[in-house]
């Protein structure tokens, strides 16, 4: 309790001190940076390579940092009349340097405890922490390393970005998991042909094709939904795809809702799509709209 006292006394009194000498402190300081910089351009250039150029003047500014401190330290030692040593005085400022850096160190370390038990996401898993997107390859102790995806990429592929997190952002931020348990997730495609075009046929003709691939995969969707309701209060069972019919401006829009795996999201976009070309270039009442403009001209009849 002694020391805690007199550390609080200390700390007081090193503010106090600051604010009397701050002038005086601040040109020291701007002196002693110029220095650092002058001795930092000096070593570099006579280095040609740019690495050992930036090593240099990185560990220049550390250098610098830490006698600036220590001088400010030392200065304050020898103004002030303390009960307390300096050494302790100096070992109380490093604790609580110490202090505030291990924060983030144990709720890393906390995070990563309950990332390992199962909470949240597991190594191969394609989430969503914050503004963050990509597959999980590592969990380390203290950061979560994720392949981007998303970004200027579209349909959810890869960027080749490597993301470093921290863990305790599981505990500030929501994760979103798309494959945690059950991993298809709901994609829609949206197609627009002319008021014109024989809608009904373009209907059957989607419908036909989404259904192909769904058929294709239908056992495996419905166990995995099994799966996850064993586990978790889920309570939707339609799992066919649908096409939903709507009127826009320049056409029939219609817009099919299907299942797809995650990480299959763009693969079977494309094959729908191209089938979905193939198939409507064979259908002389089918075209595809785009935004049109037409004008009427009112003539007038001679009397």
């Amino acid at each position: 309790m002694e020391f805690s006292s007199n550390w609080h006394t200390n700390f007081l009194l090193f503010i106090e001190f600051l604010q009397h000498q701050a002038a005086g402190i601040l040109v020291a300081v701007i002196a002693i940076i110029l220095v650092g910089n002058l001795v930092s351009k000096t070593a570099t250039k006579y280095v040609q390579d740019d690495v050992v150029k930036h090593l240099i003047k990185k560990w220049t500014r550390y250098i610098t940092v830490s006698f600036i401190i220590l001088w400010v330290l030392i200065l304050y030692n020898s103004h002030v009349q303390q009960d307390t040593p300096f050494y302790l005085f100096i070992i109380g400022v490093i604790l609580a340097g110490l202090a505030l850096s291990l924060r983030n160190f144990f709720s890393n370390f906390v995070a990563w405890g309950v990332i390992v038990s199962g909470k949240g996401f597991k190594s191969g898993d394609r989430i969503k922490v914050g503004s963050v997107s990509g597959d999980v390859i590592d969990i380390g102790l203290l950061r979560t390393t994720i392949a981007e995806i998303g970004e200027w990429v579209d349909a959810d592929q890869s960027t080749g970005r490597l993301i470093s997190v921290p863990n305790k952002i599981i505990l500030e931020k929501e994760i979103i998991n798309f494959t945690q348990g059950y991993d298809f997730i709901w994609d829609e495609l949206r197609i627009l042909i002319t008021f014109e075009s024989n809608w009904e046929r373009a209907e059957e003709i989607i419908n036909e094709i989404v259904l192909e691939d769904f058929n294709q995969k239908k056992e495996k969707i419905q166990e995995r939904l099994k799966r996850v309701k064993r586990k978790y209060l889920l309570r939707y069972n339609y799992i066919t795809p649908k096409v939903y019919v709507t009127i826009k401006d320049s056409g029939v829009e219609l817009a099919v809702r299907y299942l797809v795996q995650a990480r299959r999201r763009r693969t079977i976009e494309d094959t729908v799509s191209r089938t979905i070309l193939l198939r409507f270039s064979k259908e002389l009442d089918i075209d595809f709209a785009y935004p049109t403009m037409r004008i009427y001209k009112q003539t007038e009849s001679n009397v």
